[in-house]
């Protein structure tokens, strides 16, 4: 038998098994096809469901991403409205210490000058202030705080100024009891004291405000010094003096109010 034949013979063979399978399974497709559809139903909602949920859950993260980043923003947004709000509110007290000082010690403020420094030697007892001659500060001005009498500038430089305080030996302040008629002159006693000598007549006694006083003319009248401890006549009883506590404490100052000079 030629390959030729065997081909087609083969080819025969397998279209008439072909159709006999057909003949023989066409009844049951009904059937079959019932079977399967209940099992094979869900998966098309099952695909479409997840797609749901995975559409879904990339939804939520793109969200989560932009609230993250509108937090951040809005947390640098309150930084920086705390930092404004606490420089309004330094601002707000450096307003009203001014205005204090207008009102109960002198009208004629030049500036607010922050203290840089200090000279705490035996010697002096100096500050050094970060405004100076371009600031319009001047020898010659008092210098003071809303508790009282700090001392008076005696160097300027054009960013910065030097001030002798009232605790500095060098320093003397015309001074007069509050209440009372008299007058005396206050000098420096370091490290943290005022000695004060006023003629007998004058009445002056512990616990006694002294305020400036018209003798020196340095300062304007009635800017609070310091309070009595002790009073001890002396000279034969020809003087008083009297140990003062300054009301305004050096270390703990961290600007002054200039003024203009008399």
């Amino acid at each position: 038998m030629s390959e030729r034949a065997l081909r087609r013979g083969l080819f025969l063979l397998l279209l008439f098994l072909g159709l006999a399978l057909a003949a023989l399974t066409r009844p049951l497709a009904p059937g079959l096809a019932l079977n399967l559809s209940p099992l094979t139903a869900p998966l098309p909602a099952l695909g479409h469901r997840l797609g749901q949920n995975l559409r879904a859950g990339m939804g939520a993260l793109l969200d989560r991403r932009d609230l993250l980043a509108e937090n951040r923003a809005l947390r640098e947004r309150v930084a920086l409205l705390e930092g404004e709000n606490r420089r309004l509110t330094l601002e707000v007290e450096r307003l009203s210490r001014v205005l204090e000082v207008r009102q109960l010690q002198a009208p004629g403020v030049v500036a607010v000058a922050p203290v840089v420094g200090e000279d705490l030697s035996g010697l002096y007892r100096r500050l050094l202030l970060g405004l100076g001659e371009r600031d319009g500060l001047r020898p010659g001005m008092p210098v003071t705080a809303p508790q009282g009498l700090v001392g008076l500038v005696v160097e300027v430089g054009e960013r910065q100024a030097l001030v002798r305080t009232l605790l500095d030996p060098e320093s003397q302040v015309g001074v007069r009891p509050e209440g009372g008629p008299g007058r005396g002159v206050a000098r420096g006693a370091p490290p943290d004291r005022l000695v004060a000598e006023f003629p007998p007549t004058v009445r002056v006694e512990p616990g006694d405000l002294l305020l400036t006083g018209a003798p020196l003319g340095l300062f304007p009248d009635g800017i609070p010094v310091g309070r009595v401890e002790r009073v001890e006549r002396v000279q034969g009883g020809l003087k008083q003096r009297a140990w003062v506590r300054p009301l305004v404490e050096l270390s703990l100052l961290e600007e002054v109010i200039v003024l203009r000079p008399l």
